[in-house]
């Protein structure tokens, strides 16, 4: 029996429309999947999902941190202390007013919703202050807390950014929610940072993280850049508990394994240390606690 021409030439087009749309279906399970990397659910943010999800977050500061205070004016030009005091940024930060030559870009990595972001985009010296961190819990939260800075979520850059970061916009600050291992050029706008304020992030995250971490910050520096550096070393007391974390001790030997020796950075200075042992580290154990600031200044040029 032979099949007239014009049913041989249907099954044609349906077997040719069917094989376009499960390559259109396995298209979007892609898609899908990318959009994962930013998911509150994935095995890098679930842990700290729960922790702000139960407000178990005894990292948060209330109270601008001391090494910022101190050495603030080694990342920002024109620092000054009495931006702390007031809520209520520049009028002119969103204006041409801004001396764009001598103004800088400030990274906040893994942010949460640091008082210090706001106290850095009221510096006159810094153009824009750009955080991430992976649970919108704590962008919302800061959001909130910092309603003179105007933030809103950036709805037309949510689908279609290359690396699926939500994004929030504000006065002189950007806040990025996503992975922050999925940073690069263009998810933080395409412009390098001058400098990067590392309040304890280093000591955040998992101990075999850190080389990528690094690598990360890398990306994102400019040369000539300025890395400004705070962790914390559980030197003394019980074995169990210098080894535990988050916050994971870092102390000078590992920030200068980490650091020192990489093409692209000239030096690495311990500025300051400072003793930490609270009543908390007391109860796990720990007989010595000690903060540690640093700067980590980037070549002007690549080797």
């Amino acid at each position: 029996m032979t099949i007239p021409l014009i049913y041989q030439l249907n099954l044609v087009l349906y077997i040719y429309i069917f094989s376009h749309m499960d390559s259109a279906f396995s298209q979007k399970q892609a898609t899908h999947q990318n959009r994962l990397a930013k998911d509150e659910s994935s095995d890098r943010l679930s842990s700290w999902k729960k922790r702000w999800g139960e407000d178990k977050i005894g990292w948060h500061e209330n109270e601008i941190h001391n090494s910022l205070k101190q050495f603030g004016h080694i990342l920002v030009p024109n620092f000054s202390l009495e931006a702390g005091e007031s809520m209520r940024v520049d009028s002119s930060c969103n204006s041409s007013g801004i001396d764009r030559e001598t103004s800088v870009r400030v990274f906040v990595p893994l942010c949460g919703k640091s008082v210090d972001l706001a106290f850095l985009a009221k510096q006159k010296g810094v153009l824009e202050v750009v955080g991430v961190d992976g649970i919108r819990k704590a962008l919302e939260e800061f959001q909130s807390n910092n309603p003179t800075l105007e933030i809103g979520e950036d709805l037309e850059r949510v689908e279609s950014h290359a690396k699926k970061f939500d994004r929030f916009r504000g006065k002189k600050i950007t806040l990025l929610k996503g992975d922050y291992f999925d940073l690069d050029i263009d998810s933080i706008g395409g412009e390098l940072f001058d400098s990067i304020w590392d309040r304890a992030s280093l000591v955040a995250i998992q101990p075999n993280l850190r080389k990528e971490y690094i690598e990360v910050l890398s990306g994102i520096i400019k040369p000539g850049g300025t890395i400004l550096l705070s962790t914390l070393n559980r030197k003394e007391g019980d074995e169990k508990a210098r080894k535990a974390g988050p916050p994971f001790s870092v102390d000078e030997a590992e920030v200068r394994r980490l650091y020192e020796g990489l093409d692209w950075v000239e030096s690495v200075e311990n500025l300051n240390e400072t003793d930490e042992l609270s009543e908390r580290f007391k109860s796990q154990g720990l007989t010595s606690v000690v903060g540690l600031t640093f700067v980590i200044q980037v070549k002007k040029t690549s080797s």
